[in-house]
């Protein structure tokens, strides 16, 4: 069986924009209290010059992190790796994807095999990013739906299909011993 082509979905263009506009409302917010706000308020120039460098710091974090270099979510002979996981999860470990979340929070959520096993197999320094990660809930590791630019849908088949290919390759070894 030939093997499973590779699969790159970029970053949500939501995920850059949110962070700009909260950046921009903090950079004006700041001008407003260095430029127009009289006496009244003692400490205006501190509080104008915190907001600017607040507005200045979210507006260059949804920069660095809206660029694109790569896949954010890579799906492909190793397995599904996501960049905010910092692990790829093998085709082997994961044993169901579904949709979950509420309306306001959707996710599309990997249910790995064995979490003791999974994390034991990552390296040491990986596992344990993976451990205080927030999106990695033992044994689920769920994908923020608004991170990835591509149809929810479009996302789950791509997974399963990497399922169903990984577990007949897996299938076709076992037959041939």
């Amino acid at each position: 069986m030939a093997e499973p082509k590779t699969r790159e979905f970029q970053i949500g263009k939501s995920k850059s924009q949110h962070g700009f506009v909260v950046g921009g409302f903090c950079g004006i917010v700041g001008l407003v209290m260095l430029l127009f706000v009289g006496q009244e308020v003692a400490q205006r120039y501190w509080i104008g010059a915190l907001m600017l460098a607040l507005g200045l710091s979210i507006s260059l974090h949804a920069w660095r992190t809206g660029r694109t270099h790569g896949g954010y979510l890579r799906l492909d002979a190793d397995g599904v790796s996501f960049r905010e996981w910092g692990a790829t999860v093998p085709w082997g470990e994961i044993a169901d994807v579904y949709q979950s979340g509420s309306r306001l929070q959707p996710f599309i959520t990997l249910r790995v095999r064995d979490a003791e096993r999974f994390l034991a197999g990552l390296p040491q320094d990986e596992a344990r990013r993976l451990g205080r990660n927030r999106l990695w809930k033992a044994p689920e590791l769920r994908i923020p739906y608004s991170a990835v630019d591509a149809p929810r849908d479009e996302i789950l088949s791509a997974i399963e299909t990497g399922i169903e290919e990984s577990s007949s390759r897996l299938q076709e070894g076992q037959d041939r011993t």
